[in-house]
């Protein structure tokens, strides 16, 4: 990385000496965005415009310099977390709180869009990560793969070995020190969600060994020095019986003006793609726990009982009494400021608090040095952890209470490895003091392998503005930006992590591509502020616009439609769009390659002949984040003879320099949520299968929830048509010789239940309704023409591979125009389906059979009944997931409900 600006001789020493007193934390292990990516909750957002951060960010900090208070709560998806703890603690306790979600809810479904799988997992990530702004936590993860719903604890620690979730859940205790941990979910198995129960045994198996020494060398090696938690609890949602502790969440949180429970419930708002939102309730609400081990014992009436919270109590596990003593002075001492300063606090008034906060950040630099001969040790790595994240937090402090505000910003959004951009960073002294050695160094992520850019030192005058207009570089083998866990395939049930730095796992995403490192001295202390470099742009409409940069490969290469369903029938060939994005600056020019792989019976799908393109130099007033844009048919032709299997087909944009680009990196991007690059390789994997279709002029569909079923089944040649509020309110029904309603498409389309009258006439007439899975407003609406019932919780069945029975092998559906038999049943996907009929009135014929591994009979999962003239069916088989897997059997079950509206 370079800088433009030239620095005189006498600039550089004051640089290189504000620069050495800034890195003294950083020699004591101290804080750096770029080694601990989750830092303190606190103070302005680089997604926000500019500030101080008021008195709302000093209060905070200074509740947090008062007190010495660490919880870690334990589950094992984003919805299971206890939101009113994280909030009570974290915004009513002034300490620090961290969430530990084992999995990223990758299992589940999706409220707000079609991710699924993997793409989800990404959403609920930052949905937790937008909880945690509003209640004040942090957010950790393990390398666990949320595979699906199990009522089995075995089949969970199959896919997630037991030894993996207790060395991911040591690590994160070892990393964010808590002092009290809470399980969701007790130590022992329960009749309940297997991935539940693994994360309460994984919980209860990680406390005692956090803390050994001896336990885990591995995480020694990654830097991560033993440290025990004092108490552990559980909570009692489902178990009152064991509650010891109540804790009420009733208090107002001055800057706010809310309960812990309503910023609780808030938080959990953040959950959309689960659809968890609630009302934020007002009144006395408290938060039931049952204690387990540790701290005051069962008597506890307070969550840190028996635990010592005053800031002197960091310097606790510090072996030698001497240089223990020195520490929790300088520790108490600070503590001692913070209170005096918070009680103080006049919101008119922030600089009155400066001269103590100055003291603070001296105490603390102090306790730092006293450990620096030594900061490595088991013992003292922990306690110069915790001062360094101290500090940070009384730095922010003291910024904010002198009128420090800072920015960071490009006009570049996506980056491409060699390129330059312009950075500006802006430090505003709107302060009475002056600062000195004002300077400001770029620092890039270490994937990116760069050098830092430095801008020129300056003193600063109260209320100056400095500003630096540096220029960056991307290193040309910056890889693109993606999550770190995404950087290789998953193995088996797990993320792998080997590719990733000791200090990123475990966290919610790497550290961002760029920092802004501040650094100036304030009534002669040094002080370093942190900031990430984000994307700015003005918006007509909105305004201020702020989005995180990210690299972007000089070519993306894109598939519409990664699975094709091709049945053996159809011998014309087929187009499939692929889009090649270039993010160069000029003209590029060169051909799309495919290769072929062998399927699994050996044959391999004909070769595709190249295809060459062109794409021209981009506008200089489009979007630079879009990239040019070309759209490319490639058409596939099958072989004379077609055989049943699966044809992988790998693709790659191949330059005129002989350059290969096989990936595209969209961005995930919701208004409640960060933008987050969802990493794609460019691929189509061929699904042959001995699929027919009954004669089928026109079928209706509804869309439902995350649901692109429409699409596939349009692959297979059914001529469908979706159907939204103004068909369903007005068109001719009887055109359709099916009208197929999407999975929880009466929740997500409101026109659905307002005609479902209209829907149902049209079955009474001779129509075939085919109404996938739904949850329960569907029943408690009755919507269906005759009674169902869905139990609570629901019938399901978990198991993919469970045995399937065909109840009356002489009904069509079994038979026409495809003939079901136990190949069909294979390879399906997650799960057999979910919400299965309980209970129904006599006119539905059960046409299934099934069973979890132990679990009871389920006949619920296809009923059909006679309506009228009509057909009316409901399904609970997940066909929202098999479909878009190229799940053969699925397509030719679907065919054959199809064909049950045959007149």
């Amino acid at each position: 990385m370079t800088v433009t600006s030239a620095k005189s001789a006498p600039a550089l020493a004051l640089l290189a000496a504000t620069l050495l007193l800034a890195a003294v934390p950083a020699i004591l292990g101290g804080r750096s965005v770029l080694a601990l990516p989750t830092p303190v909750n606190l103070g302005p957002s680089p997604f926000e415009p500019a500030s101080t951060g008021g008195a709302a960010t000093l209060d905070r900090a200074l509740a947090k310099l008062s007190t010495h208070k660490r919880l870690l709560v334990i589950g094992a998806h984003p919805d299971d977390e206890d939101t009113s703890l994280l909030a009570l603690v974290a915004r009513g306790m002034g300490g620090e709180a961290a969430y530990l979600s084992l999995s990223r809810g990758e299992g589940g479904q999706d409220l707000i869009g079609p991710e699924l799988g993997v793409g989800l997992g990404l959403i609920r990530s930052r949905e937790l990560l937008a909880a945690r702004a509003i209640d004040g936590g942090r957010q950790f993860f393990s390398r666990a793969y949320d595979f699906g719903f199990t009522m089995s604890l075995e089949e969970t620690l199959g896919q997630w070995p037991k030894e993996v979730l207790v060395e991911d859940t040591i690590r994160v205790m070892r990393r964010f020190k808590p002092q009290v941990v809470v399980s969701i979910f007790p130590g022992v198995p329960v009749k309940t969600h297997g991935q539940h129960q693994a994360s309460g045994i994984a919980a209860f198996a990680a406390f005692p060994l956090a803390g050994d020494a001896s336990a885990l060398p591995q995480l020694r090696a990654e830097g991560l020095a033993p440290w025990a938690p004092q108490a552990l609890f559980r909570k009692t949602w489902f178990d009152p019986q064991a509650t010891t502790l109540k804790l009420p969440l009733g208090g107002i949180d001055p800057w706010s003006g809310k309960s812990a429970f309503q910023l609780a419930m808030a938080s959990r708002g953040m959950h959309r793609s689960q659809g968890m939102g609630l009302t934020q309730e007002l009144g006395a609400k408290d938060s039931a726990l049952g204690w387990v081990s540790g701290g005051a014992g069962a008597a506890a009436k307070d969550l840190f009982d028996g635990i010592d919270t005053h800031l002197r109590a960091i310097a606790r596990p510090l072996a030698d009494p001497v240089l223990r003593s020195r520490v929790a002075a300088e520790l108490e001492a600070v503590e001692g400021l913070a209170v005096r300063a918070r009680a103080t606090l006049n919101p008119e008034r922030p600089e009155a608090l400066v001269p103590d906060l100055v003291e603070a950040v001296r105490h603390l630099r102090a306790a730092a040095a006293l450990l620096a001969p030594a900061g490595g040790r088991p013992d003292q790595k922990p306690v110069a952890e915790l001062i360094a994240e101290k500090l940070e937090v009384a730095e922010i402090a003291l910024a904010s209470a002198a009128g420090v505000a800072l920015d960071a910003t490009t006009p570049r959004e996506a980056l491409v490895a060699g390129e330059s951009f312009p950075v500006a960073a802006t430090l505003w002294n709107s302060g009475s003091r002056t600062l000195a050695a004002v300077a400001v160094t770029l620092a890039p992520a270490p994937e990116w392998h760069g050098e830092p850019v430095a801008g020129e030192a300056k003193e600063l005058a109260q209320g100056g503005l400095q500003k630096w207009e540096l220029k960056a570089v991307v290193p040309a083998a910056a890889p693109p930006t993606m999550p770190y866990f995404l950087r290789l395939p998953l193995s088996g049930g797990l993320y792998d992590w080997s590719a990733a730095a000791a200090g990123e796992r475990g966290e919610p995403f790497g550290p961002p591509p760029l920092i802004a490192r501040f650094n100036f001295s304030l009534d002669g202390v040094p002080v370093t502020l942190e900031r990430e470099v984000v994307h700015l742009h003005r918006n007509e409409v909105l305004g201020e616009v702020r989005r995180p940069l990210r690299v972007v490969p000089l070519v993306e290469v894109a598939v519409a439609e990664s699975v094709q369903i091709w049945p053996l029938s159809r011998h014309e060939p087929r187009g499939v769009r692929v889009v090649v994005t270039s993010h160069a600056k000029a003209a590029l020019r060169g051909r799309l390659e495919v290769a072929s792989a062998p399927a699994a019976g050996g044959a391999a799908w004909p070769a595709v002949p190249p295809r060459s393109f062109e794409i021209p130099a981009p506008d200089p007033a489009a979007d630079e984040a879009e990239g040019e844009q070309l759209a490319l048919p490639l058409t596939l032709q099958p072989p004379a003879a077609l055989a049943p299997g699966r044809y992988p087909l790998r693709l790659a944009a191949v330059l005129e320099d002989g350059a290969r680009f096989d990936l595209a990196v969209p961005v995930i991007d919701y208004a409640h949520i960060h933008p987050t690059p969802n990493p794609r390789h460019a691929a189509v994997e061929v699904t042959a299968t001995d699929l027919k279709l009954p004669p089928l002029e026109r079928v209706g569909y509804v869309r439902g929830v995350s649901d692109e079923v429409p699409e596939f089944l349009r692959q297979a040649g059914v001529p469908l048509e979706l159907l939204g509020p103004g068909e369903l309110a007005g068109a001719d029904l009887t055109r359709y010789d099916a009208i197929v309603i999407g999975s929880r498409a009466y929740e997500s389309e409101p026109a659905l239940a307002r005609f479902n009258h209209r829907l149902l006439d049209y079955v009474r007439g001779g129509g075939l309704m085919i109404v996938q899975y739904q949850q329960y407003a569907f029943i408690e609406s009755g919507f269906a023409p005759f009674k169902l019932e869905i139990a609570r919780p629901h019938d399901r069945v978990t198991d993919e591979t469970a045995a399937v029975t065909l109840l009356d092998l002489a009904d069509p559906v079994f038979s026409t125009p495809n003939r079901i038999a136990e190949a069909d049943w294979q390879g399906w996907v997650q799960e057999r389906g979910l919400y299965f009929a309980h209970s129904w009135d006599p006119a539905y014929k059960p046409l299934l059979a099934m069973a979890d591994p132990g679990g009871p009979q389920q006949r619920g999962a296809l009923l059909a009944a006679a309506y009228g003239k009509g057909k009316y069916v409901y399904t609970g088989l997940a066909l929202f997931r098999q479909l878009p897997a190229g799940v053969p059997g699925a397509y030719r079950l679907f065919a054959n409900l199809l064909a049950l509206g045959r007149k």
